[in-house]
């Protein structure tokens, strides 16, 4: 609506009985065909999300009889589109008290016949579905998809009010689903994919998680959601990971909680790890551990004794040969009376690693 501001609208629209509008400054008017052009064929995004009549026939005689008043009445507005003048206002509350009934009887037939509105189409669509919104939430949403599938500007911000709604009722999954079939651009559906995700993850992280695990189609979801629970707690994640199937996404969310976990809580982690293994599925993490300089350094006993508990000989060996080498390179006299005191340790072994040091 030229480059003015509407926050005039908003008002009108309120003394309209229309509900309160979500609109900011007015977006870049999107070119619309004449009001007597030939009606736009129907999109593909709305006749995939079935909101699109197959053709511009189905409108009945009466809806396309009042598209093509209030047009011509827009064309005509005595000081053109954006004055702000009480005529334009007028006008504004008219087409939505013209408009809402035919929203509410044949919603298919509106949003292909509002773009022939021109200017005023995009922002009397958002306050159509804005005002939606704040009776009915169920009945919201196939109008939100049809305004996105025509005006993806004027949806976003309805979505992430929509979404933040369900979000505070806790109908996360509700939410989840309805932003995965929106016609919005992938940019703009990961950031608020992410937003979403955030809110549930300090809500119900466990939640979160157990349902992207056991929702078909929903498990790409999981290590973001994942994510974020470690930034809030790291054992729970942590712990949580442990209790999945065997498999690579097992491995690869357990190797991040524990390296994350590690990191904030060494003594607290090293704690569980000692009551967890021996466990394969650990091994990567216990090395990873042992032999870090700080823990060789400062609890040497410790890093050992973990050492000891890992799983698989092969890796086992590999440990106890980094670790060597950690404690040489700190202080080498105390090497030998340290691997001395190591459990589970072979004497053989022990002269093995003595001798690949010397």
């Amino acid at each position: 609506m030229g480059s003015r501001p509407l926050a005039w609208l908003m008002a009108a629209a309120a003394a309209a009985g229309l509900g309160a509008l979500a609109l900011g400054p007015a977006a870049p008017p999107a070119a619309a065909p004449a009001a007597d052009a030939p009606a736009a064929a129907p999109t593909p995004v709305l006749q995939m999300i079935g909101l699109a009549a197959p053709t511009a026939g189905e409108a009945s005689p009466d809806l396309r009889a009042d598209i093509e008043a209030l047009a011509g009445r827009w064309r005509a507005l005595p000081g053109g589109l954006g004055s702000g003048s009480a005529a334009e206002r007028a006008l504004w509350r008219h087409s939505l008290a013209r408009l809402q009934p035919w929203l509410e009887r044949q919603p298919q037939a509106l949003w292909l016949a509002l773009p022939r509105l021109g200017e005023p189409a995009a922002a009397l669509g958002q306050a159509l579905v804005s005002a939606l919104l704040s009776r009915d939430t169920d009945a919201t949403l196939p109008q939100l998809e049809a305004l996105a599938g025509l005006w993806p500007e004027r949806a976003t911000p309805l979505y992430e009010a929509l979404l933040h709604r369900w979000a505070d009722q806790r109908q996360h999954p509700r939410a989840v689903q309805a932003l995965a079939r929106t016609p919005l651009d992938a940019q703009t559906k990961e950031r608020l994919q992410q937003a979403l995700l955030a809110r549930w993850a300090e809500a119900a992280p466990e939640q979160a998680a157990r349902w992207a695990l056991a929702t078909p189609g929903q498990a790409a979801l999981l290590a973001p959601l994942h994510d974020r629970w470690l930034q809030q707690d790291a054992r729970s994640a942590t712990v949580f990971a442990s209790t999945l199937p065997r498999g690579e996404s097992r491995q690869a969310l357990l190797d991040e909680g524990l390296s994350r976990w590690t990191a904030q809580d060494g003594p607290g982690a090293r704690d569980w790890l000692r009551s967890m293994a021996p466990l394969a599925e650990l091994d990567e993490a216990i090395a990873r551990h042992a032999s870090a300089d700080e823990l060789a350094r400062h609890a040497p006993l410790e890093a050992m004794d973990l050492v000891a508990r890992i799983a698989t000989p092969e890796r086992r060996w590999q440990a106890w040969q980094a670790l060597a080498r950690n404690l040489h390179d700190i202080d080498p006299g105390q090497v030998e009376p340290l691997l001395a005191r190591a459990p589970g340790l072979y004497p053989a072994e022990r002269a093995r690693l003595l001798d690949e040091l010397r």
